[in-house]
């Protein structure tokens, strides 16, 4: 009896089973259908289109050249400022570096050959720089400029005179009282390394004074390799270095003259036409870098003396730097230029009176 039970039981269930299967199994063909439906009435979205510019490059265009303008640096700029130089409108360091004072180059470049002057170095302004019609730097005529009757070494304003391309030795300008150095100085305090070296008495005495005080310091080792020059001397001096540049590195007449004013001022234009300028060595050993060359930069201020063309004022100055080359302006102007920091072109800007 209880067996006939189960066996009635498991048929019911098996049945119940079997409905449920086929009632599922409809709902699921019918969700299949609604989905082929589906399908079929609402269509795939197409990927979104990007408008894409089609540019077509031709092969046989030249490529183009970089501009160079501030900020830029490397090889080109190299060889930017090295034309510029041995055209006369860049006087500083060669470094690869546009800055300041190359795009001043440039400007003046510009000017002179009708250019935009903008200091960019486009297309233009190098197929001009780099052809035969880049012309030298035009150098304006220089004036000369009035001296005081009682001291001769100063404008009549009362400012240090002014000596550079510019601003030539005033006509007929007599140096005050010339001594001879090899006589005037003890070799104790510096060397004369010529015996027919001049100065101006008062320049020599602020530098013995300057010197005595260095040596109180340890720093004993001077030479003075040159000092007043006269105009004919520095004719020499200038056609001797043009000669050498002809000679030596093959170069042509412009651009050894180029190459010389660099470091060789012309005839009429040299501070040591005033007698108040030295070129302080020492012996056998390049002056940059030595003892002598900062104990000189950080203390000749003191006693009237200025570093004529320091390496941050070649754009100024026109000229290389030259820590061996100090001028007598007297410590009323020496220590405000220092505090200023002001070359004496600055100086005579700021501070001059016409």
């Amino acid at each position: 009896m209880k067996q006939d039970i189960k066996r009635i039981v498991g048929l019911t269930v098996l049945v119940v089973l079997v409905i449920a299967a086929f009632v599922m199994g409809v709902r699921v063909a019918k969700l299949v259908d609604l989905t082929y439906v589906e399908m079929n009435t609402t269509p795939t979205p197409e990927p979104p289109v990007r408008n894409v510019m089609q540019v077509t490059i031709d092969p046989s265009a030249p490529t183009p050249q970089p501009v160079l303008r501030s900020g830029s640096q490397g090889e080109e700029v190299w060889q930017l400022q090295t034309r510029l130089r041995e055209l006369g409108y860049y006087n500083s360091s060669i470094d690869g570096q546009f800055g300041p004072g190359t795009k001043n180059a440039v400007i003046a470049f510009q000017r002179q050959h009708g250019l935009d002057a903008d200091g960019i170095v486009g297309e233009g302004t190098k197929a001009v720089l780099y052809s035969d019609q880049a012309q030298l730097k035009a150098t304006p005529a220089p004036t000369r400029e009035p001296v005081s009757p009682a001291m001769p070494w100063t404008r009549t304003d009362g400012l240090p005179l002014l000596v550079n391309r510019e601003n030539f030795m005033p006509e007929g300008y007599q140096p005050a009282e010339l001594v001879n150095m090899a006589d005037y100085c003890s070799s104790n305090i510096v060397k004369i390394k010529y015996s027919d070296t001049q100065a101006e008495r008062m320049a020599v005495d602020a530098l013995i004074a300057m010197l005595k005080v260095a040596h109180t310091q340890g720093i004993t080792v001077w030479q003075v390799s040159a000092a007043y020059r006269s105009e004919s001397y520095q004719q020499q001096l200038f056609d001797q270095q043009v000669d050498e540049y002809m000679d030596k590195n093959g170069l042509s007449y412009n651009d050894a003259v180029s190459a010389t004013r660099l470091t060789v001022m012309e005839p009429g234009s040299s501070e040591h036409h005033t007698g108040l300028a030295f070129d302080i060595t020492v012996p056998g050993v390049a002056f940059k870098g030595t003892e002598q060359a900062e104990w000189l930069a950080d203390n000749c201020w003191d006693y009237g003396f200025i570093i004529r063309y320091a390496s941050d004022k070649e754009d100024i100055t026109g000229i290389l730097a030259e820590p061996w080359h100090i001028r007598y302006v007297g410590t009323e102007h020496s220590i405000p230029m220092r505090d200023e920091n002001l070359c004496l072109e600055e100086y005579i800007a700021k501070y001059g009176s016409y």
